[in-house]
């Protein structure tokens, strides 16, 4: 049974639609578009497959091989028309996307969602914008046109986003305001095959930008034809969406993703979450990337409108959630920390022990205190809460089940369209993302196994991506002839079949005397046993010896999006224990802070001597930085990922200091 949910879209603004354009001009761009309408040859899709034996390729026509087992009859390679259109079949007067405008909501059932998809029939559309509706109708109205989308990260700067529109030879750009708009028009003048910029909030001022509701007129103009025949020309093995890498260590790549990919995807893992249990109305919150302002500043007040099944997160927002409840948690009179106290204690023991009755002590603690905490998170609907893209910390994990919330650690990356593995809610093992026997159908081994049993993690399956547009050369390099996919992760298999990832090829430090060390592992170790710690990266690749750069946690412009100097609360109090008066970085640095001093060098010494597994791997010494990392000044990624390549270059001197006193 196919579910149906709303999804509810974090936005700030949004201002008075332009009024339509004139008659000549939409049917000037009508003309312009439709000259030369894309109708393939067979004109049997939508869920046509095309002949093949290639298992990948890199060309925008490309068509590669569906492995299929015969057994599974319902997954059948399915289009998106198709598996949409049974959604809207299905649920036709269900609420598909809602979001909060000048304080009130607005919302599109899916029969509405259906009816705007007729309106974009074009080659290939761009979409620069944050979450909202718009963005939604754009995407699928491109791949029902027999297109493929391109999103591209609001924090991208002018040429980043000329990378991907010229990389994808984009027709349209679709762009959500005037701040957007300003980078496509400075290189517009670079990109031959963009034909049209359309504008979805605000009122476009220049004379060449389209409004959405003029877009809307121009859809009510073409015929539904034209439309029907880009829809027959599909296959469900060819290309419908790009999903572009962060290109945290080089320009962005464009992974080819098709119908089956993405359809088998959505089918195969609802069963772990967001389906399997829930007939009718459901609901989920898009805010993703974290580059957009509203995704972590307003996600919990957005939760508790949601009220969402089941919530998608990155380690950033479950340690920022955590970070919050702490903060209440300590600021708590006696009777109520104790309670509190009480209730985690309940929550551990029952999911420790797991007893085949739920005991009367830990039923009083869920209604008493744990209910409360979820409904304050807007978390209390939620079946499953899942998070992925980097390893989750085992304090903040441990913390959640305390509070009796499960979150389900998975694995996968863009070139596996997504999720790839990931733990049975049933058996969570905090530090795993899942076990390699449960999906036999998403297929999982290691490659060039050291002598430690970590090696290259490397992925197989009908969600595995086509390819990289245009990069033949990287394409196969990354899809070996037997069909693996090689992420450049790297990872360990216990004897029970559990997968636990330890970082990426490409970062692990080759000190100068040849010992490798995953960074990430010592990072967490360190950031551990120091709650004031925001991030720090560890350095050494072709160094004596191991040093490490630190920043602390401060408060957020609101209005820039970068860090202050300002510590964050969870800092100040830190530095209240340890004897600090700090209340800035600044402060801490310029006075050099003994107290912060000594707490740091206490943690590190109590790494080296306990965690460190040689003389190469302790850290020797360590600097605070100015100011934190963040994702307009680059240190970040949009996913908020470090770029370390870019870190080591933009604090070299720092890092040089460190190696020459």
């Amino acid at each position: 049974m196919i579910n149906s949910y709303i999804s509810y879209t974090v936005q700030s603004s949004f201002t008075q639609r332009q009024p339509k354009m004139s008659s000549d001009k939409v049917k000037q761009l009508i003309e312009q578009t439709f000259s030369d309408p894309f109708v393939p040859a067979h004109q049997k899709g939508p869920d046509y497959i095309i002949p093949t034996e290639e298992f990948r390729t890199w060309l925008p026509e490309g068509a590669t091989k569906i492995e299929l087992l015969e057994e599974n009859d319902d997954k059948k390679p399915m289009s998106i028309v198709t598996f949409f259109r049974k959604i809207v079949e299905e649920f036709p007067n269900h609420h598909a996307l809602k979001i909060k405008r000048n304080e009130e909501w607005q919302s599109w059932t899916y029969e509405q969602y259906w009816d705007q998809l007729g309106l974009i029939p074009f080659h290939g559309v761009g979409i620069l914008g944050c979450n909202a509706p718009e963005w939604f109708f754009s995407h699928l109205a491109t791949i029902f046109s027999g297109g493929f989308t391109a999103g591209i990260y609001t924090t991208n700067s002018a040429d980043a986003c000329y990378h991907v529109l010229n990389d994808c030879e984009a027709n349209i750009a679709v762009v959500e305001n005037e701040l957007q708009l300003d980078k496509i028009l400075k290189i517009r003048d670079k990109l031959p095959n963009l034909k049209a910029i359309v504008q979805f909030t605000g009122i476009p001022t220049h004379p060449d930008v389209i409004s959405w509701d003029d877009l809307l007129q121009i859809g009510l103009s073409v015929s539904d034809d034209i439309l029907e025949k880009r829809i027959k020309g599909l296959a469900v093995n060819q290309c419908c969406t790009l999903i572009y890498t962060s290109g945290t260590t080089g320009n962005p790549k464009g992974v080819m993703i098709s119908h089956d990919n993405m359809v088998y995807e959505v089918t195969y893992f609802s069963k772990y979450g967001l389906g399997s249990s829930v007939k009718g109305e459901g609901s989920c919150v898009s805010y993703l990337p974290l580059s957009h302002i509203a995704a972590l500043g307003n996600l919990v007040e957005t939760l508790s409108t949601a009220k969402p099944i089941g919530f998608l997160g990155v380690p950033r927002v479950f340690e920022k959630i955590y970070e919050k409840i702490r903060h209440e948690e300590l600021n708590m009179n006696f009777i109520k920390r104790y309670l509190f106290l009480w209730a985690r204690n309940q929550a551990a023991k029952y999911h420790a022990l797991k007893p085949t009755h739920e005991p009367i002590a830990f039923t009083l603690s869920n209604k008493l205190v744990l209910n409360k905490v979820k409904h304050m998170m807007g978390l209390h609907r939620a079946r499953t809460v899942f998070c992925g893209g980097a390893p989750l910390s085992k304090e903040v994990h441990q913390y959640f089940t305390e509070l009796n919330i499960t979150i389900i650690e998975g694995y996968g990356l863009s070139e596996s369209c997504g999720i790839h593995i990931m733990n049975d809610k049933n058996d969570i093992k905090i530090g795993a993302v899942g076990n390699v026997t449960y999906c036999p159908e998403c297929e999982i081994k290691l490659h060039n196994v050291d002598e430690s049993g970590g090696g290259e993690i490397l992925l197989r399956g009908r969600n595995v991506c086509m390819g990289y547009l245009k990069l033949q050369d990287k394409t196969i390099e990354t899809i070996d002839d037997e069909r693996w996919l090689h992420t450049g992760d790297t990872g360990t298999i216990d004897k029970f079949g559990l997968l636990r990832i330890t970082g990426r090829i490409k970062e692990i430090i080759i000190t100068s005397g040849g010992e490798n060390i995953p960074p990430l592992i010592i990072e967490e170790e360190i950031k551990k046993c120091l709650p004031a710690v925001s991030n720090c990266i560890l350095i050494g690749d072709r160094k004596k010896y191991l040093t490490m750069l630190i920043t602390l946690k401060t408060e957020l412009n609101m209005d820039t999006l970068l860090p202050t100097d300002q510590l964050s609360l969870p800092a100040l109090k830190w530095c209240k224990e340890i004897g600090s008066s700090a209340t800035t970085v600044s402060k801490i640095i310029e006075e050099n802070d003994q107290n912060v001093k000594s707490a740091i060098q206490s943690a590190v010494d109590k790494y080296n001597k306990e965690k460190a597994i040689s003389s190469a791997q302790k850290i020797q010494k360590w600097t605070i930085l100015p100011v934190d990392f963040n994702i307009p000044s680059g240190e970040l990624g949009p996913t908020a990922k470090l770029r370390r390549p870019f870190i080591v270059e933009k604090y070299s001197e720092e890092i040089d200091k460190m190696y020459s006193s």
